[in-house]
């Protein structure tokens, strides 16, 4: 790779010429507005912005270019993304990056344009998003086969040079780019990041090789915690195929009316949940352990490291018998960013003393009800923690430590009909928060405008009126760039279903007939 840092830039004077150098703009300064007034208003203004579901959403209309200013913004935000651990952000910027990738490469198919399908101004990004554009480039151009097979074939022809150096330095990348990647909420919009088990494998056995190659140590951060979480990310997202299923929350009428008043999400610590078997299934399997080949993962430690709070969602859309048992009034996501709804925003201090707000880390995963899928899973992350070239207690160690990831992503069978999805917050004694709550140590109240935004909403709500203003004003100032389908029933918005001729005659989620199709313009 050809690395030339692009850092600041005379910007155009005519930017911005395109939908695309606009909506930089516009995230820029809801994230300068994040940092200067870190709260779940602002957080969640930025989240919109670079969260999407339909593949319709997004407008690039405006001039064709790439300038280097453009690669200065992008890099800006990916280094800030960094920062403020805004991790929606930095895969809104390697989508991007794919995204200006495609549409050079439909440029170049117009010999009146006198377009390549190269980007030059690319090698100005910072070295994860130019390896992304390398790879991805070199898949759209071939697709003769999955974009992970491009990816391993890249860090292969690295790998083959003998220069430790060189291997230090990629593995940098190449593990970053893994680890930022793995965060993507959907697979409409990124469905080629959805690597199935064995391509999971094959790369973390690259990433094992590049650790060897360039003498690093697994167990030294941040090496370490950058692999716990791209390890857990990966094999938790591809359970059930990654199936990106919408996902809602049940609660009583009675919550629906608080949560607008106290704009609070309250979040069970694990000993509150209503199974009694919390955190016990995964302990058992290792116990009764005939499945696991692995000498060294043996005797396993499954002490708590630190508190849990967990925040319990359903796959089960409109289901009877949740509606009895949590509550009448449902609020439904389609692209999941609630971990970063209900994510506690905390500090630190960097050198200078300034207080940087950053995202807290929250783990998301579908529950898992078969023993014998549980066993298979452990068993795969188990073969990948064994390429490590590291001592067999020191693999112990490092399973230990993310075993604390699984612990509360198994349960009975008997659960089975909640089809729970799952968000677990980790809340540490030494850190500083800001809008929770936790006078009452059992319950973490955080602000979030979690209940106060949802994508869609279904039953009797006694607060929709004022769920349907938030909804029309965020129309507004969000979405006037491209047409959609609007039910008035449910407030769902769906981009992808935009013509009034077409034979869509209901809302595709909650099937009303009261529906109406937006154009650029606010009713």
């Amino acid at each position: 790779m050809n690395i030339e840092y692009t850092k600041t830039e005379d910007k155009p004077k005519d930017w911005p010429a395109n939908e695309i150098e606009l909506n930089l703009d516009n995230i820029s300064k809801c994230l300068e507005e994040f940092a200067k007034n870190p709260n779940h208003e602002t957080k969640e203004i930025l989240i919109s912005l670079v969260s999407y579901y339909d593949l319709n959403q997004q407008s690039h209309l405006g001039l064709l270019r790439t300038t280097k200013y453009e690669v200065a913004q992008i890099n800006s935000l990916f280094i800030k993304a960094q920062l403020y651990n805004i991790t929606p952000l930095k895969v809104y910027l390697y989508e991007l990056v794919g995204i200006k990738t495609r549409i050079q490469k439909i440029a170049s198919w117009f010999p009146e344009a006198k377009e390549t399908a190269e980007i030059s101004e690319f090698n100005g990004l910072f070295p994860q998003l130019l390896l992304y554009h390398i790879t991805y480039q070199t898949y759209i151009l071939n697709k003769d086969k999955e974009y992970a097979e491009y990816l391993i074939e890249y860090a292969q022809t690295v790998i083959e040079q003998k220069d430790s150096k060189l291997h230090e330095k990629f593995l940098r990348y190449f593990i970053s780019m893994l680890n930022d990647i793995s965060y993507f909420s959907c697979t409409r919009t990124a469905g080629i990041w959805a690597f199935n088990r064995d391509e999971i494998y094959r790369l973390f056995k690259l990433v094992s090789e590049l650790i060897k190659l360039s003498k690093q140590n697994p167990l030294e951060r941040p090496l370490k915690g950058v692999l716990m979480t791209c390890i857990s990310n990966y094999i938790l997202k591809s359970r059930n195929n990654y199936n990106e299923d919408y996902v809602c929350k049940y609660v009583s009428p009675e919550v629906a009316v608080k949560s607008l008043k106290n704009k609070e999400v309250w979040i069970s610590e694990i000993k509150n949940l209503n199974d009694e078997r919390e955190q016990k299934v995964v302990p058992e399997l290792f116990k009764d352990n005939e499945w696991n080949t692995y000498k060294w993962a043996q005797n396993i430690d499954f002490t708590p490291q630190r508190r849990y709070y967990v925040s319990c969602f359903s796959k089960s859309i409109n289901n009877e018998k949740m509606k009895e048992k949590y509550g009448s009034c449902i609020y439904g996501y389609k692209n999941d960013k609630i971990a970063e709804m209900i994510s506690p925003i905390s500090f630190y201090c960097n050198q200078n003393i300034k207080k940087i707000p950053v995202l807290s880390q929250v783990i998301s995963f579908d529950v898992l009800y078969d023993k014998d899928e549980a066993k298979q899973e452990l068993v795969f992350l188990c073969k990948i923690i064994d390429c490590f070239d590291i001592h067999d207690n020191d693999k112990k160690i490092f399973l230990e430590e993310i075993l604390q990831y699984w612990i509360l992503s198994v349960k009975d069978l008997k659960w089975k009909e909640e089809n729970e999805r799952r968000y677990v917050i980790f809340i540490y004694d030494n850190y500083e928060y800001n809008e929770i709550d936790l006078s009452t140590p059992e319950i973490l109240k955080i602000r979030s405008s979690l209940l106060l935004d949802p994508d869609f909403i279904l039953g009797e709500n006694p607060v929709k009126p004022n769920l349907k203003t938030r909804v029309d004003i965020k129309r507004y100032h969000i979405y006037k760039q491209k047409p959609y389908l609007y039910c008035t029933d449910c407030l769902n918005m769906d981009f992808d279903t935009i013509l009034p001729k077409s034979n869509t005659k209901s809302c595709p989620i909650c099937e009303s007939q009261n529906i109406t199709y937006e154009n650029f313009q606010y009713l």
